[in-house]
């Protein structure tokens, strides 16, 4: 009897300590991640995602009338359409301040019998939508051109586009000009959606159809004119008249002579870029000069050649003294010279004058443009105690564009820099490392290897999950892992930091304190708004000189095989780590913060040890297939 007593005691401590009472008495509860209260939400197509826990675990969560997937301890993501309130509204945040939204999420949360219900408020940018026909008006909302002040020369063109109520006649006036200019109403339709086109489905367009688009344009005359307005004329029918000034004013350089600008050094070199704010075509180092001529607001056009511009920011020249020379150069000499690790490319020039240097694979090549430059190239010296540089032939290409092909001779190009030392244009470009080769059991790609890590993000957190776990604390932990692997198969492995965060500049001057063969930077991914989470996400790799392809390439197959998650996919983008000529550099993303499951893999020693597995496996095939 005494035995069956006691073996229902233990039966019921063991109850008491499995079961959790206080489980149905937790207060019930939404901690929201992302978005919190106010923020900026940049969604082309109305859509976002939200992100955080809820308590307790066994709660069903509604937002915006859809029941959300809710992981075991409580975490979840749900995609949505935010919902617009018709006019901004203002709302008191925790701190006191105050902020305007217009726009909500609508939270519903079921658990322990009780059900609470309440608004989660944020800004976003309204869609694209036709004006009202009831009243005659411009949509100030809308980028209408031109915006912005510029000084161009005789001849360009100058495009006008503002969106107002539909069914107008419109026309243009310029101040001081006594005729008006007619302009056509347009529409907008199948425009897609940049952050689907990048991250998600493609070009996935919208079956929306903006009216009410005015467009016209006009060519500037040969006539002294300073700071004239634009004035945009409306006349409907029913609705009465309206003009409307745009912001802009127009001048037209009337000078004999180019406004001569010289660049300013600077940390990160001067981005020239295809337009003002757009894509980045070249990098140029301080104390070049170049002609401008034209100004748009902030921005300066440089004129490279007859028939090649870039935009620069105005902070980043100075305007040298009116009459000054126009730069331009010619070349008699080429020649060669052999360093330790290097093959310095030497270019003479009488000043220094915009460049151009282009990567090209097959063959193995760079290619440099040389910009105000004419070719009276009769030698090219070869030092023939190197090898790398194998042949160096030249082309005008135009009257003012000299080109000079470098080939090299070996498998891949480990990276390059470029300086001016006075008027001589160097090129220092690097030799191949000492790879011993993998035969049988004999030889290790990784031995001796120089490898930078760069932990990504810190002091700022990067993306952050459901959990509220950081990118910047998984970034670091995963980077220490694959420092351990790799310096286990004897690679000489370098941190940009340890902990401590730093910014891009000083990340990059540290890539290059260390000289290293490869430079990667370690990240974890999230999307913009309007990309579905639960159908794009994944491993995915990022280069952008074309020699950091290949490694690319390779580490990029090996997280898919290690981490069997979904194929995110390989990009050249625009990213400063990968920015980095003078070595091969890339940057990878090996599972997204923002999946709840694919969270919880980051934040577990087995999982960043497959991620560094994976790394390591990565370069040791790229070191076996570039090894001389």
């Amino acid at each position: 009897m005494r035995i069956k007593k006691k073996l229902v005691f233990l039966l019921l401590i063991v109850f008491l300590s499995l079961t959790n009472f206080s489980e149905g008495t937790e207060t019930p509860q939404v901690k929201i991640v992302h978005p919190s209260a106010g923020t900026v939400l940049n969604t082309q197509n109305g859509f976002c995602y939200v992100l955080g826990t809820v308590t307790p675990s066994n709660a069903k969560l509604f937002i915006n009338g859809d029941e959300a997937q809710i992981e075991q301890d409580g975490a979840f993501i749900h995609y949505t359409r935010v919902i617009y309130e018709s006019q901004d509204l203002i709302i008191q945040l925790p701190d006191s301040s105050t902020l305007p939204v217009n726009a909500y999420l609508d939270f519903k949360l079921i658990a322990n019998g009780v059900t609470d219900e309440f608004k989660h408020y944020v800004k976003t940018n309204l869609p694209l939508v036709t004006s009202s026909p009831e009243i005659l008006q411009v949509d100030v909302s809308f980028s209408n051109q031109p915006n912005v002040n510029q000084k161009l020369l005789p001849g360009e063109v100058i495009d006008l586009k503002i969106k107002a109520t539909p069914g107008c006649n419109a026309a243009f006036s310029i101040s001081g000009v006594k005729e008006q200019f007619p302009m056509v109403e347009t529409f907008i339709t199948n425009e897609f959606y940049l952050g689907e086109a990048i991250f998600g489905s493609g070009f996935v367009q919208s079956s929306d159809t903006v009216k009410g688009i005015y467009e016209g344009h006009f060519i500037l005359p040969n006539e002294n004119w300073k700071e004239r307005r634009l004035t945009v004329h409306f006349s409907h029918e029913k609705l009465g008249k309206l003009d409307y000034a745009l912001p802009g004013t127009i001048t037209i350089n009337q000078s004999l002579q180019y406004d001569i600008v010289e660049l300013l050094d600077e940390p990160n070199l001067v981005v020239g870029r295809t337009a003002q704010g757009l894509g980045y075509k070249l990098f140029l180092p301080g104390g070049i000069k170049a002609i401008c001529d034209g100004e748009i607001q902030d921005w300066l056009r440089l004129r490279l050649a007859k028939n090649e511009i870039v935009f620069v920011p105005r902070s980043s020249v100075k305007f040298l003294p009116a009459g000054s020379s126009i730069p331009k150069s010619s070349i008699e000499v080429v020649r060669t010279k052999n360093e330790e690790d290097h093959v310095r490319v030497e270019i003479g020039l009488r000043e220094r004058l915009p460049f151009e240097i282009k990567q090209l694979s097959n063959p193995l090549r760079l290619s440099v443009k040389i910009f105000r430059a004419v070719s009276d190239i009769d030698w090219i010296f070869y030092d023939r105690s190197q090898s790398l540089v194998e042949n160096i032939e030249w082309s005008q290409t135009s009257e003012d564009i000299l080109e000079l092909s470098i080939d090299l001779n070996q498998k891949l190009l480990w990276g390059y820099s470029f300086e001016y030392e006075g008027n001589i244009l160097i090129l220092k470009i690097k030799k191949s490392p000492q790879i011993s080769k993998k035969w049988l059991f004999f030889g290790n790609p990784l031995e001796g290897r120089k490898i930078v890590l760069d932990p990504g993000h810190n002091p700022d957190f990067g993306s952050v999950g459901p959990r509220n776990v950081k990118e910047k604390d998984v970034n670091l932990q995963i980077t220490l892992k694959v420092k351990e692997l790799l310096e286990k198969e004897g690679a000489k492995v370098f941190l940009t930091h340890s902990g401590e965060g730093i910014s891009l500049r000083q990340r990059k001057q540290k890539v290059l304190s260390f000289n290293p063969d490869v430079s990667i930077s370690i990240h974890n991914n999230a999307l913009p708004e309007g990309v579905n989470p639960f159908e794009h996400n994944g491993s995915s790799v990022y280069f952008y000189n074309a020699n950091a392809k290949l490694l690319a390439e390779s580490i990029h197959k090996n997280l898919l095989q290690q981490l069997k998650l979904k194929d995110f996919g390989l990009y050249w983008d625009n990213l400063y780590m990968c920015r980095i000529p003078e070595t091969v550099a890339i940057l990878i993303e090996p599972a997204f913060m923002i999946i709840p499951q694919q969270e919880k893999l980051l934040s577990s020693d087995e999982f960043q040890y497959k991620i560094a597995e994976a790394v390591k496996n990565g370069l040791e095939e790229f070191f076996q297939r570039v090894a001389e």
